[in-house]
């Protein structure tokens, strides 16, 4: 009797499974005007994805944290899905022009920029209309002939800075939660940072605003990153890319009771990157510390 209950089960098991594939099979690689679909390998269309859920441990239960700050370089192969393409193609966006349409569209939020602490209030938001003004960023207006009023507004992606978005400030914590047992890392924030050629000054490094990781999640699930040159059929949504934690960084600043980012108590770069190491290893060791083998 047991034995027929088992067989059951897997026979019910296999029949999913292939109505699974052959459902899978029915949707064409060619769309009715013969364009390659652009959400492969999965038949999820990019527009219905949403953000995998994270776990929201009780803050009884978080035990140990770590806020740790990282800059990514979009310089660096491994961060290209996020710095191409430069101009919108193929469904793509570069992860700036994605987070410069959202806050031109009131979207998401921007929070002011000040060193040594962010500060994620009413008071420090950041209008889009403020920002545009203070960088200069071309606007084109659409006006009536005859009476002269603004119909519309624009700006042409060429007078979006994406090109010189070269890094970001990504801050995030470690955190150990009790209940279930599990360290993890959520990404709280990210600020990019502008590097403008300035005639007088030279090369000027500017970070912008930090925008809320969270609010971002919802639209960089439906954004396709194209994440190999070798396979275009390997495409996974930005929100993975920083999910997986499948992008280059390194450490800056770590939450400490002088609130010092690395460059303020290291002289050289040997210096730093001790420092980095150490950070690091401190946060790998209390992981492997919390377990016997």
């Amino acid at each position: 009797m047991m034995k027929k209950f088992f067989r059951n089960i897997l026979i019910g098991l296999f029949s999913l499974s292939a109505a699974s594939a052959v459902a899978q099979t029915d949707i064409s690689f060619f769309t009715e005007t013969g364009e390659i679909l652009s959400n492969l390998p999965t038949t999820i269309d990019m527009s219905e994805r949403e953000p995998v859920e994270y776990n929201n441990p009780r803050v009884d239960d978080v035990v140990w944290q770590q806020v740790v700050y990282r800059i990514i370089d979009l310089r660096e192969k491994i961060n290209y899905p996020l710095y191409f393409p430069e101009e919108e193609s193929d469904n793509r966006r570069s992860l700036f022009t994605t987070i410069f349409r959202l806050y031109e569209g009131g979207d998401i939020k921007a929070y002011e920029y000040q060193d040594g602490k962010e500060i994620f209030t009413e008071n420090e938001l950041v209008p889009f209309d403020e920002f545009v003004k203070t960088y200069d960023i071309l606007i084109t207006y659409k006006t009536d002939s005859i009476s002269g009023d603004t119909l519309s507004k624009e700006i042409d992606e060429s007078n979006i800075p994406n090109r010189e978005i070269l890094k970001y400030y990504a801050k995030e914590v470690w955190y150990f939660d009790k209940h279930n047992s599990v360290f993890n890392v959520r990404l709280i924030a990210l600020c990019p940072i502008w590097y403008r050629q300035d005639y007088d000054m030279g090369l000027q490094k500017t970070p912008l605003f930090w925008i809320r990781y969270d609010e971002l999640r919802p639209y960089l699930a439906k954004q396709e990153a194209l994440i190999s040159d070798r396979n275009n059929g390997a495409r996974e949504s930005m929100d993975d890319l920083f999910i997986k934690r499948r992008f280059g960084s390194y450490i800056f600043k770590a939450s400490s009771t002088m609130n010092r980012n690395l460059l303020q108590y290291n002289s050289t770069a040997e210096e730093m990157h001790k420092e980095q190491e150490r950070i690091k290893t401190a946060i790998i060791n209390f992981e492997q510390d919390l377990w016997e083998y």
